[in-house]
């Protein structure tokens, strides 16, 4: 094409506005006139300018003001909220749920079928036997009370362990002195397991519970401390030099960056340290306790009570799953704006 001055106005057919395979150019327009002038002598038509349904506007081209782009309308108004869950978020919250309900089913199906296998109802009874003894325990207000004994003291010991958490990996993360002196001991230290610690606790506190809240704490600091520390060192160094350009003081620099970016990993060890928490509550109250839904777990092996063991521990489960999906809900919802553009797993 060209070759024949009648066909200059001819685009390509490769590229509506050029002659040449190369990205289509403002200008292209009008050189086709230019060429279609040199060839005629006479100027070609300019293109009709026509108007889409759907075309929210045309910007003003750049050499000589002949050609407009147009930009297609998303059929939304200004300001409108929009939907970022999709259109088939509720399929999936159905779909999870029918997952959970099936794989709590097949737990049941396979703890019934072992305790078919092991044939002897007094060492593993069957689930329905279990759910017969759960419905005492709930029943009878004096062991349904044990529940909330062991709730107490893990609310107790989860709250104060985590701000110490918090404290301890704040220092340990923004004070190089204090990093030196501290670091090896929270290291020494988180290494010894809770359960070592009841009989020491006990002589030191005494049974009850002092001992008991000790234990707690100190299964819930070190998750938070090291998370916390975890969370300072990953702060975006962009920010923080961008900051120090514009004059931020070392403690606006803190406020303002520093912990809002650990934020997510603050709360990722607080979410670890409260099953640690419900773990070591468990095991204190056993050894130093004298009630709690570990001390009714221990005191059952007096009369050989399996059923009423295995009570205890679903109500211990369910309450510890309750206390996660209620923590991970609150702070996702509270603390949202602390997880923008972070990937959702």
């Amino acid at each position: 094409m060209g070759a024949v001055p009648a066909d200059g106005a001819v685009h390509h057919a490769r590229h509506l506005r050029g002659a040449h395979p190369r990205r289509p150019d403002r200008g292209d327009d009008l050189r086709t006139c230019r060429a279609a002038a040199d060839g005629d002598g006479q100027p070609a038509a300019p293109a009709a300018r026509t108007r889409r349904r759907g075309v929210r506007g045309a910007v003003p081209g750049g050499r000589g003001g002949g050609h407009r782009r147009e930009v297609p309308s998303t059929g939304r108004r200004r300001g409108a909220r929009v939907n970022r869950a999709g259109p088939g978020a509720g399929h999936w919250r159905w779909q999870r749920l029918a997952l959970n309900v099936l794989a709590i089913l097949l737990a049941v199906l396979a703890w019934h079928g072992a305790a078919l296998w092991k044939d002897n109802l007094l060492i593993f009874p069957t689930p329905l036997t279990c759910l017969s003894a759960l419905g005492d325990v709930l029943s009878d207000p004096e062991r349904r009370d044990q529940l909330l004994i062991t709730l107490r003291r893990v609310v107790v010991g989860f709250a104060l362990g985590s701000a110490l958490g918090v404290a301890v990996g704040g220092l340990i993360g923004s004070v190089r002195s204090v990093a030196l002196t501290l670091e090896p001991v929270v290291h020494f230290l988180r290494s010894v397991t809770p359960v070592a610690w009841i009989v020491p606790a006990t002589i030191w506190l005494g049974v009850g519970e002092g001992s008991l809240r000790f234990i707690v704490v100190y299964a819930t600091v070190f998750p938070v401390a090291i998370n916390t520390l975890t969370g300072l060192t990953q702060v975006p160094v962009n920010k923080v030099r961008m900051a120090r350009t514009f004059g931020a003081s070392r403690l606006r620099i803190h406020a303002s960056i520093v912990l809002p970016s650990a934020v997510p990993y603050i709360v990722t060890g607080m979410r670890l340290s409260l099953g640690y928490a419900f773990m070591s509550v468990v095991a204190a109250e056993m050894v130093a306790g004298r009630d709690g839904i570990g001390f009714l777990i221990y005191d059952s092996r007096i009369f050989f009570d399996t059923a009423t063991m295995f009570a205890g521990i679903l109500l211990l489960g369910a309450a510890g799953l309750l206390a996660d999906r209620v923590f991970s809900v609150v702070t996702h919802r509270g603390l949202a704006r602390f997880y923008a553009g972070q990937v959702n797993t």
